[in-house]
């Protein structure tokens, strides 16, 4: 349903101050129903509003303060079978949830309230960061020539050795055509603050590349394997060509396969290389140690000189390919400094931490989503909290846990 900012703030007002009708409280409630996306939360959501803000005023604090009166109220009271079953991390999406149908309609409009015609002012924020939006990956040719592949037409954008390269209506990269008489090697780098890209290579094997990641291999491949390499994290779906084996490769670890779907995230920060594989095997080798993969397992390679290579069973796959489904996903366990990692990279921001954060997480959050969006809905579980500094987010603990400073 579509209604003028007036009749919102109208509806709200009548709302939280106990004058609402019952046409006019069926007309809100259809309203908040066709703004959010998720039905069990907004479910949620209606239930909050419903027990927590019968007879409150409205004002500009009050539309900034309500993501956290809501979860607070509602954390001192007992909640349906339904309710407890939410986890932690979705409830506090919840919270995000109103605040985000609440304030979004009223940013950067005045409007007043009939009772006693005071005015409140909803500023939009002054320090905030939008989503990617746009392809910032850059293609280099074996000459060093640079195409930034976001202005780049439709079409050839190259021709080499016999091959032409093509960028699609979707912003991929396909190789095609017979190899000449010499191969070069290109390379392919997808920025931080960039959309994730994917590129088909001349055998046709299909390669998503995730932000801040670069894969680097030959126009055409020749001889008696398929050999590429690789930074940051890329999802491969290997042409199957059992004469000549496909590998990746960073620093000393090879992936070596002959057709099959897996995931490498070698980003250097994080704290160790992990090869996931979702169909086929792969064989994982560093040094004289290696360890043949199947569906559904992982391998962690520490980035130091030992060997070693961990294996672990029942991966959650859903949470590996989140970025390339657009998400940010967190597992039963996930720590503040993986998912501000994933947040740098895909915002283009600096982290600094003012003091140790132990809280976990569990959830799902778009990533087409304004970072302030993120940090709100992370600051709901009441263990860590932010402030946006520029180009900088500094970590805090929250009110809900003590921690030592660094």
């Amino acid at each position: 349903m579509l209604l003028p900012k007036e009749r919102i703030f109208y509806l709200l007002d009548a709302y939280v101050s106990r004058r609402a009708t019952p046409a006019e409280e069926d007309e809100l409630m259809e309203w908040m129903l066709k703004a959010g996306e998720d039905a069990e939360l907004k479910d949620f959501v209606l239930d909050v509003w419903n027990q927590q803000h019968a007879a409150q005023r409205l004002s500009a604090t009050d539309w900034d303060s309500i993501f956290d009166r809501v979860l607070k109220e509602r954390k001192n009271e007992p909640q349906p079978a339904r309710i407890r079953k939410m986890r932690s991390f979705r409830i506090a999406a919840a919270a995000a949830a109103i605040a985000a149908v609440l304030t979004v309609v009223l940013m950067g409009y005045y409007f007043s309230f009939t009772r006693d015609s005071a005015v409140a002012v909803i500023q939009p924020p002054v320090e905030d960061i939008i989503a990617p939006s746009e392809n910032k990956a850059v293609l280099t040719l074996a000459d060093g020539t640079r195409i930034e592949l976001g202005s780049a037409d439709t079409g050839t954008i190259a021709m080499q050795d016999g091959v032409t390269i093509l960028k699609q209506p979707n912003g991929s990269v396909v190789y095609a055509g017979s190899v000449g008489k010499t191969v070069g090697y290109n390379t392919f780098g997808v920025p931080r603050g960039s959309k994730p890209l994917s590129i088909v290579l001349a055998d046709g094997t299909r390669v998503w590349l995730n932000v801040g990641s670069s894969l680097t291999y030959p126009t055409a491949f020749t001889g008696k394997e398929r050999k590429v390499s690789i930074t940051g994290e890329a999802y491969f779906e290997v042409a199957h060509n059992a004469a000549m084996p496909f590998k990746v490769q960073h620093n000393d670890v090879i992936v070596s396969v002959l057709g099959t779907h897996f995931n490498v995230n070698t980003y250097e920060d994080e704290t160790a290389e992990r090869i996931t594989l979702l169909e086929g095997s792969v064989l994982v080798s560093k040094k004289n140690a290696s360890k043949l993969l199947q569906p559904g397992q992982q391998a962690s390679v520490n980035h130091d000189e030992v060997g070693e290579i961990k294996v672990s069973s029942g991966v959650d796959l859903d949470e590996v390919m989140a970025w390339k489904e657009g998400k940010f996903r967190f597992g039963e366990s996930m720590d503040i400094g993986t998912i501000m990692r994933q947040i740098s990279r895909w915002y283009d921001v600096q982290v600094e931490y003012k003091a140790v954060v132990n809280q976990r997480f569990l959830g799902a959050i778009s990533k087409d989503v304004n970072l302030s969006q993120v940090l709100k809905i992370l600051e709901a579980t009441g263990g860590v909290q932010f402030s946006m500094q520029g180009n900088k987010i500094v970590v805090m603990p929250g009110p809900n846990q003590a921690s030592p400073s660094l």
